[in-house]
């Protein structure tokens, strides 16, 4: 396997850990919950969970012949490197976590049927209130779960939309305008265009979809998000230096714009996001690519 194959698995495997675990401290807290009867922290937990769940967004699956690594060759060595020895060292903290929450959970049980034994105190109604309402949330969830995320998406989206970078669009490129990214009077130097020429993919994403590829492209290289930061903060300071990474998520749909040297994934971009891809594709399609040469 290749160095960026060994990237890849290690990617997909962490998070099937990551999810694991959150189901496994999941079923742990519902069981302590009911044996000691915590209506409202069953309440809390299962806020706590949904939050975790929309983390735990599904993510593309890449293999070596639809992904192109987002950083140069030479560096996929110490990438795979870095990605493996984060797998080994989230693998321990799981299990050490899950090992620690076990115990503790036995113990409280214990310690909760030895009082009820003296005491000759049964199960109660708080004990099966908890019982009901992890049954109601478990049982119901998949009716409510989707027109909620739609009805906070939709306002989330109203409410980021002044706050992120827009497109202009043209013939033959796109250009970024980074001012309501960055404060409100910026200046009009904090503009910078993309020909379509330097690009190889320019496509919409739903919120669902873009979550899970950034995530996916921070978790293949770690460097990810400081290469952004650094790359925003020389753009700051000297607007001739055009930012190779941007990732401005927001909610609804999600413009990405993609090349060899540049990757860019912007929020809330119904207003200019249809007119990019219809440009990007009118451009290649009046430059169609040359057949190969053949024998």
């Amino acid at each position: 396997m290749s160095r960026t194959g060994l990237g890849l698995t290690a990617v997909g495997a962490e998070r099937r850990l990551s999810i694991w675990f959150a189901i496994y401290v999941i079923a742990v807290c519902s069981v302590v919950f009911f044996a000691v009867g915590l209506l409202p922290e069953t309440v809390l937990m299962i806020f706590i969970a949904e939050v975790v769940f929309v983390t735990l967004r599904p993510r593309p699956s890449f293999n070596e012949s639809t992904f192109r690594p987002p950083a140069p060759e030479g560096w996929q060595t110490p990438i795979a490197a870095l990605r493996w020895a984060a797998l080994f060292n989230s693998a321990w903290a799981i299990v050490s976590a899950a090992v620690t929450m076990t115990i503790v959970a036995v113990v409280v049980i214990v310690i909760v049927v030895v009082f009820a034994f003296q005491t000759h105190h049964g199960l109660g109604v708080p004990n099966f209130a908890v019982l009901l309402l992890i049954a109601a949330w478990l049982s119901t969830r998949w009716l409510w779960i989707g027109p909620l995320r739609k009805v906070l998406k939709v306002e989330a989206t109203k409410q980021l939309s002044p706050y992120l970078a827009t497109l202009h669009v043209g013939t033959d490129g796109v250009e970024f305008d980074m001012r309501p990214a960055f404060v409100r009077r910026a200046p009009e130097t904090y503009r910078f265009w993309v020909a379509f020429a330097e690009l190889d993919e320019v496509r919409l994403m739903d919120g669902l979809t873009a979550q899970g590829y950034w995530g996916a492209m921070a978790q293949y290289d770690p460097t990810l998000g400081v290469r952004m930061e650094w790359g925003l903060l020389h753009f700051m300071t000297d607007q001739r230096a055009r930012p190779s990474i941007i990732g401005f998520l927001g909610f609804g749909t999600h413009l990405l714009v993609r090349g060899p040297t540049v990757m860019y994934l912007i929020g809330n971009a119904d207003p200019f996001g249809p007119a990019a891809v219809a440009s990007w594709e009118a451009w290649r399609a009046a430059r169609p690519t040359p057949a190969a040469p053949t024998a």
